[in-house]
């Protein structure tokens, strides 16, 4: 989600209006620290963020007392622990602040709990008020993706990728709702160029190599890849051609795969079985 400090900034200054001029200073500390708490949740420190949260609540102005909350709640996301950062954000008293990054958090926890109706809305907030975040739009497109609408989805992915169109996640997000809506060509294509921009990502990857075995595509080893990824990609390939019905192929890339494996894989091995001849027993 994106960073949104201004509204720390303004908190401040309404604040500094209100309160002795003496009591300026402390203020400031506090923002600050506030915004170290959320540089480390970006950066993934996320046991350091836990840490200063600790700190703060035991001496945090009311002031600022929701942006803690906050805070608090995003390090439980990025944790995936839906049930605190729900009680996190079930303690914050003024919604309208802070309201784009509220409204993802609480899109996601809902999304998390299955509740797509409640996601889609509280992410459609976050969109319309805060139109430049792309983390808000893959949201809601994850949302439309989890209850089935597939256009939407895309429609939401497509806004995301205008802000970030070098995002190889959100290229993979976008594939993965193609790909639901039957659209195996546009989302091989998408994990393409997500696969170029991220090269070292598995996930991609993975997503990658079952759609081309969807598509009909056969495996190619690459030079210096390991037994180990080759029997992966195998399989992520046969898989793929299952899906899509193509029983002989489906059924020579598992054993093939079956040749590379470094120990004897039950799964794997029932989907060859029936090729050659019934049970083993």
């Amino acid at each position: 989600m994106k960073q949104l400090i201004l509204g720390l900034f303004l908190a401040l200054t309404a604040a500094a209006g209100l309160n002795a001029q003496s009591d300026e200073p402390a203020l400031r500390a506090q923002v600050h620290y506030l915004q170290q708490v959320d540089v480390a949740i970006r950066e993934g420190r996320l046991t350091q963020a836990g840490q200063m949260i600790a700190l703060l609540e035991q001496s945090v102005s009311s002031t600022f007392a929701d942006d803690l909350r906050l805070l608090k709640a995003e390090v439980h996301i990025a944790h995936m622990d839906v049930a605190s950062a729900s009680m996190a954000l079930s303690n914050i008293e003024n919604r309208e602040r802070n309201i784009c990054r509220i409204d993802s958090a609480m899109g996601w926890v809902a999304a998390n709990q299955q509740a797509f109706d409640d996601a889609i809305v509280a992410l459609a907030r976050a969109t319309k008020n805060c139109s430049d975040d792309a983390g808000a739009w893959n949201l809601l497109g994850l949302a439309f993706l989890g209850k089935g609408e597939t256009m939407a989805a895309r429609d939401a992915f497509g806004e995301a990728m205008l802000l970030e169109p070098d995002n190889a996640q959100l290229m993979n997000n976008d594939a993965l709702a193609a790909l639901q809506d039957g659209a195996v060509d546009t989302a091989l294509h998408a994990l393409n160029r997500a696969a170029e921009k991220s090269p070292l990502n598995r996930a991609i990857s993975a997503n990658r190599n079952f759609v081309s075995g969807i598509a009909g595509f056969a495996p190619v080893r690459e030079k210096g890849e390991s037994d180990a990824d080759w029997s992966a990609k195998l399989l992520l390939y046969a898989q793929g051609a299952k899906s899509a019905s193509r029983k002989l192929q489906a059924t020579a890339l598992f054993s093939r795969a079956i040749l590379m494996l470094d120990r004897f894989d039950e799964a794997v091995w029932s989907e060859v079985k029936p090729a050659i001849g019934g049970s083993t027993k």
